[in-house]
């Protein structure tokens, strides 16, 4: 009797120690990691732009667990509260967090995306021409690495496009300064930036004002025959330009044949023309605003996504009209097939409707003997 009692109660222990264990494990299952933990919580502070909070998570994330999965998605979190939060210093912190992010985890699926915001941010920081342009070079700078670095991401066409538009601006400000110099009668200052212009930013929308400050600066340098070249490009490469006439004018008087005009050229040079800025009495303010930098610039990383984002819309569509356009030519094919095992498959196969071949002449004049002969059979 007694070894009965014995045995029950060690099984009733043993019961109680599985069921503990069980419970245990569920509720083990159940919580969630401690590193996902403050990855939310610093998200969620984020989210309501209380930007110390939320750097503060991240940082305990990154220091706590290392090694965490979520520790790249710590680095490039702070890296955006620094970038919502704005303001030149903020704007630095975070330059560095992407760059951090980028050197660490460069094969990251969201690498190419940090790299965009290094550009958009130096962006932000722009000046206008007539103003330091020591973010425009950083933003020229970032553009540059980012094609080296991301040929294939989705945001390269884009990304080209800004590329135009920073060296637009870095040509500007050469401009102003070589025409400044020029009017002091500083004609070797002008003659560095007129041509730093046509070797850096062949594609500059005002060429034909950098060519005709370069011509007149070499003609008073005692330069004519290379200021006859650039008087002569203006003539046969810009036949549109304010400075036509007077650098055909100017070709007579050195004695140096015109050249005649090159269509395609022509062209391709009045394309890049910017259209001139309507009149607006708010562009002072604005432009006083953003000196402050109450104004901002357009944020190039929100503009580059949705271009990205419409030109897929845009693909997508497409591939679906063609598709319902190809749909009529589109067949099912039911086939009942039996497996190993005796049991019947019904294997449905969907595809183009394949092209039915046409008989032959030789094929239509057999098949017509056989129903002559089949009917000459035929009884009576």
């Amino acid at each position: 009797m007694r070894p009965m009692v014995r045995n029950a109660f060690l099984c009733v222990i043993l019961l109680c120690f599985w069921g503990c264990e069980q419970k245990t494990a569920k509720l083990q299952k159940s919580v969630v990691p401690p590193d996902k933990t403050l990855f939310e919580t610093g998200s969620e502070y984020l989210k309501k732009s209380q930007y110390i909070k939320a750097r503060l998570a991240f940082q305990t994330l990154m220091n706590t667990y290392p090694d965490s999965e979520m520790a790249p998605d710590a680095v490039l979190a702070i890296g955006d509260s620094y970038y919502d939060e704005g303001g030149t210093e903020n704007l630095l912190q975070a330059e560095d967090s992407y760059k951090n992010f980028i050197v660490f985890f460069p094969t990251h699926p969201k690498a190419a995306e940090a790299a965009l915001k290094v550009i958009a941010l130096n962006h932000k920081m722009e000046r206008p021409p007539d103003r330091d342009q020591q973010y425009s070079f950083k933003t020229l700078e970032a553009i540059n690495s980012f094609l080296r670095q991301f040929p294939d991401s989705d945001f390269v066409p884009i990304v080209n496009q800004y590329k135009l538009e920073v060296q637009e601006n870095l040509a500007l400000s050469d401009l102003g300064v070589g025409q400044f110099y020029g009017d002091k009668g500083n004609f070797a200052g002008a003659r560095g930036r007129f041509q730093g212009i046509v070797a850096q930013y062949p594609r500059f929308s005002r060429m034909d004002d950098v060519l005709f400050g370069l011509a007149g600066v070499q003609e008073k340098s005692n330069n004519p025959e290379e200021a006859a070249i650039n008087y002569g490009k203006i003539a046969s490469a810009y036949p549109f330009s304010k400075h036509n006439e007077e650098a055909i004018a100017r070709l007579n008087s050195l004695g140096k044949p015109v050249p005649p005009v090159d269509e395609q050229l022509a062209a391709m040079n009045q394309a890049r023309l910017k259209p001139p800025e309507g009149f607006s009495p708010l562009k002072p303010f604005i432009e006083f605003g953003k000196a402050l930098g109450i104004v901002s610039a357009p944020d190039l990383y929100e503009e580059a996504k949705k271009a990205v984002e419409e030109t897929k819309t845009a693909e997508a569509a497409a591939a679906k009209a063609a598709g319902s356009q190809a749909g009529g030519d589109i067949q099912v094919q039911s086939t009942i097939r039996k497996s190993a095992s005796g049991e019947t498959q019904d294997t449905t196969i969907i595809g183009p409707v394949p092209e039915q071949k046409q008989p032959s002449n030789e094929e239509k004049k057999k098949e017509a003997s056989k129903t002559r002969k089949k009917k000459v059979k035929q009884p009576s």
